[in-house]
């Protein structure tokens, strides 16, 4: 009987013990589910926009923080890809393809533009597709013909913003009873400008005010355009839904300046800027709305529910300083007076921030004023951040700076004033930002990347203090004989890819090698000087660069299967401002020839990198940070030599790497960041 206890106490014991096992192993189980749903309960989301403007950048930017609010953005934000061809419509159409073939769960676009690029695209495939900041989408061509849900794509919805034309030229009058002349720059190719300026013909013929059209098609007939129309006897430059205007906004403003005319725009942004004023919508908050029509649809409605209508939270900054300095008859109104008051306000008292309920209609929705416009207390210092072109890289190095200096207990408004400029990569327009900068007697200008620093000395002035960033070699562009013997107004840190590493680094993991294969820019003095500091390096290892010119976006397809029909073994891609945005095209050419592509910039790896060996641009921008600092306290840029980041990642994809049959040492893949498409 004690036997039989025994027996049964044992059996009792196995299988509790059993159970336990089977319970811990599927907790573990549940645990790894959890961890796997975690990893991937962010969606893959492309944010289109067609170039650089503060309207779009505003818009982008409320897109991108309410996405973030409602818990779409992954916390190292992987899963948000935002691609921005600076109005190259090459690029543009390119990019559309590569994000309709793209693994994205949802697409949203940014501007008129960008919806016409990228319904084009779309057409046959119906990836899901959101879009806002435009201006009159049913005259887009992209199949809306109507604001019901049956009249437009079933896979397509958004928001239109019209440009509130008529209430800019009802200001303009009351601001100046007497004006009879009015200036615009516009390019008949974009369909939202030659809505606008259909607006403004209407009013002005309606006000008595004779409208004066000049024609830009890109960015470096702008200056030419615009002093064209100040020899025409104009009083006031309009500048409306034109993104090429737009985005040349601060060369406008500052020719007309020199010629004592105001300039009125349809972007309040702009006031701040050197505006009149301006009259439009908040984009940060239409692209607080465009999100949340975005976060619906990922969460299972379909585009086909939803209705387009025309949203405009409306928006009225004027800059008394600039009418001040038109003397009389210029003056606020009694009912403008009124209309400041009001909009004051309501910002004030506004609690809610943009959230259509699903039946909501969004012509009534509330709108909060999120921004309130420029700071009140008067800055100690006068920063201006001038970029060649918005690359990743140079945004990169952009957040660096100012998070550096952030993080130094600087606050914007109340330790500095702050302006930034972007070129949109025209050369014209950077020389023009050069002489406002000078103009404006700047305390410091940060330049990023090597075309924005030598404009910045040929033109900013021996008495402007520059940091640079972003730039391969200080010394070649100009700014110097050496690191430590160079213009006393200039210093900064240099971004030289580590060339040296990665021709190490391809002779060990693929032994066999004898030539690697490469892109290059004639045009951009750091892409030669990279090619030539590449072919030094590999030549080191016993290798052999083949390098193929390109000198347009529209040439990288072509030059790219020339290049994968030379005998190389693997394509390793060297950093410049125009093959980074065609970099997917390069990586799909050498995948299609059973190519390796090595990159020397980490955000290539999400379009078929191997192995990366980068420097990290935002690291570079903190570094400049310090010397921002160290001048604004009293250093002297002559005392503080040139140096070069040192911050380096090595990233890998192990599946590539597996499929190339890449050598891995133990070495390598100790210090080596893994890398996973997210």
């Amino acid at each position: 009987m004690v036997n039989l206890i025994k027996d049964l106490w044992l059996a009792v014991l196995l299988i509790t013990g059993a159970s336990l096992l089977l319970l811990l192993s599927d907790l573990e189980q549940r645990k790894g589910r959890k961890r796997d749903m975690d990893q991937n309960r962010f969606p893959s989301i492309a944010i289109m926009q067609i170039r650089s403007t503060p309207l779009l950048d505003n818009h982008v930017a409320g897109i991108t923080d309410r996405l973030q609010e409602l818990g779409f953005v992954a916390p190292d934000k992987q899963n948000i890809r935002i691609f921005n061809p600076q109005g190259d419509l090459a690029t543009a159409n390119t990019i559309a393809r590569e994000i309709v073939n793209g693994p994205y769960d949802l697409v949203i676009t940014s501007s008129t533009l960008s919806l016409q690029t990228f319904a084009k695209a779309n057409l046959t495939t119906g990836k899901l597709h959101v879009f806002g900041a435009v201006t009159d989408p049913y005259g887009t061509g992209a199949g809306i013909t109507g604001a019901e849900p049956s009249q437009h794509p079933p896979y397509m919805t958004g928001i239109g913003t019209f440009q509130p034309v008529k209430s800019a030229f009802q200001v303009l009058r009351q601001l100046q009873p007497a004006i009879k002349k009015v200036g615009v720059v516009w390019n008949p190719g974009e369909q939202c400008s030659e809505a606008c300026l259909g607006q403004a013909r209407k009013i002005c013929s309606k006000l008595g005010i004779s409208l004066i059209e000049t024609v830009a098609t890109n960015t470096s007939e702008v200056a030419e355009a615009a002093r064209s129309l100040m020899a025409k006897g104009i009083e006031a430059v309009w500048i409306g839904g034109d993104t090429v205007a737009m985005s040349s906004a601060g060369m406008i403003i500052n020719l007309a300046k020199q010629s004592g005319i105001p300039v009125f725009t349809n972007d309040p942004v702009d006031a701040a800027n050197g505006a009149l004023f301006g009259i439009g919508a908040n984009y940060h908050t239409v692209g607080i709305y465009t999100a949340d029509l975005a976060a619906q649809i990922l969460k299972g409605k379909s585009p086909s529910e939803f209705r387009i209508e025309n949203v405009i939270p409306e928006e009225l900054k004027i800059n008394k300083e600039v009418l001040a300095s038109l003397g009389k008859p210029w003056q606020i109104t009694e009912s403008l007076s009124e209309i400041l008051k009001n909009q004051a306000k309501s910002n004030e008292e506004a609690k809610t921030t943009l959230s259509p309920g699903e039946n909501q209609n969004p012509s009534t929705a509330v709108f909060s004023e999120t921004k309130t416009g420029m700071a009140q207390s008067i800055p100690h210092f006068k920063l201006r951040v001038v970029l060649y072109s918005e690359t990743e890289f140079a945004e990169r190095c952009r957040e660096g700076v100012m998070d550096g200096i952030i993080d130094a207990g600087l606050k914007e408004g109340k330790d500095f004033e702050l302006k930034y400029y972007n070129a949109q990569g025209d050369m014209s327009t950077l020389s023009s930002i050069m002489t406002t900068v000078k103009a404006d007697q700047a305390d410091l200008l940060i330049a990023i990347s090597t075309p924005a620093l030598q404009a910045a000395i040929r033109q900013a002035g021996v008495d402007t203090k520059i940091v640079f960033t972003g730039v391969g070699d200080g010394v070649k562009a100009g700014a110097g004989k050496s690191e430590t013997e160079h213009l006393p107004n200039v210093t900064g840190i240099t971004t030289r890819s580590p060339f040296d590493g990665m021709a190490a680094l391809i002779k060990a993991t693929i032994p066999s090698v004898k030539q690697v294969g490469t892109l290059f820019t004639p045009a951009e003095i750091n892409s030669v000087l990279y090619k030539d500091w590449f072919k030094e390096a590999l030549k080191k290892q016993g290798l052999e660069l083949i390098a193929i010119p390109v000198t347009s976006s529209a040439e990288i397809t072509q030059a790219a299967t020339e290049l994968c029909r030379n005998n190389i073994q693997l394509v390793c891609q060297i950093v410049d401002n125009l093959t980074r945005p065609g970099f997917a095209l390069i990586a799909r050419k050498a995948a299609e020839n059973n190519l390796p592509v090595f990159v020397f910039d980490s955000d290539q790896m999400k379009d078929g990198g191997v192995v990366c060996l980068a420097r990290d641009y935002y690291d570079a921008g903190k570094e400049a940070a310090v010397l921002v600092i160290d001048i604004l306290k009293g250093k002297n840029p002559d005392q503080i030599p040139f140096s070069n980041t040192q911050n380096e990642k090595l990233i890998y994809n192990p599946e590539l790497a597996k499929e190339f049959q890449l050598k891995m040492s133990e070495n390598f893949t100790k210090k080596a960041i893994i890398f996973t498409k997210k």
